[in-house]
């Protein structure tokens, strides 16, 4: 038994140690990249199997590519949401029939979401009454909550014209993700220069 073991402890006693300084260095960088890691295992594991490719990389990429990354998939979900809102918003092109026929679980999705934040805020009218049945698939007469808010929005109620909007913006903007996830990884390294620049500027001593 013990001359099992010998050799076991004479490696573990023999390995060579780093200086302590850089161990911390090397706990501290692996703690700060580990929860960025899982959270691109999140974003990408929502790409098809097919486009998880071009993502591989990001795993072992240098923090600062990382971060940019992180930041312009907050931007390529944020500004075409906003965007599209307006459009939908300010004009009379609000294709409800094209993205409930194909992208129907977006835009249920979108409508609970929102409907529930909404009234959580007590935002343009919604209250607490509204949360009842929010987000539910089915009714009793067999009609989707989906359906239920589009004829609200074709009665012109002001409130329900609102949250259909901006269901519609969420599901494009849930439609766009391989492409914003592509765009996102293609434009990193550009982005990364972007922010390193624009640090040193500001760290710069005068």
């Amino acid at each position: 038994m013990s001359r099992r073991l010998l050799p076991l402890n004479w490696l573990r006693n023999t390995r060579p140690r780093l200086p302590k300084w850089q161990a911390r260095h090397a706990t501290r960088l692996q703690s700060s990249q580990s929860p960025q890691a899982s959270r691109i295992d999140r974003i990408t594991s929502r790409l098809p199997k097919r486009l998880q490719k071009y993502t591989t990389g990001l795993r072992n990429a240098p923090l600062s590519h990382v971060v940019s990354f992180l930041i312009l998939h907050e931007l390529t979900a944020i500004v075409p949401l906003v965007a599209l809102f307006a459009l939908f918003h300010y004009t009379t092109y609000v294709p409800i029939s094209y993205m409930t026929e194909n992208f129907g679980d977006y835009v249920s999705g979108g409508i609970a979401r929102f409907e529930r934040y909404f009234s959580r805020k007590g935002w343009f009218g919604f209250g607490q009454e509204e949360r009842t049945g929010a987000g539910q698939d089915g009714q009793a007469d067999g009609r989707s909550h989906t359906d239920e808010i589009v004829d609200k929005w074709k009665s012109g109620d002001r409130k329900y014209e609102i949250l259909m909007e901006v269901a519609l913006a969420y599901a494009v903007t849930k439609a766009l993700l391989p492409i914003r996830i592509i765009g996102s990884v293609s434009a990193t390294p550009w982005f990364a220069g972007v922010l390193m620049r624009a640090r040193k500027m500001f760290t710069r001593k005068p």
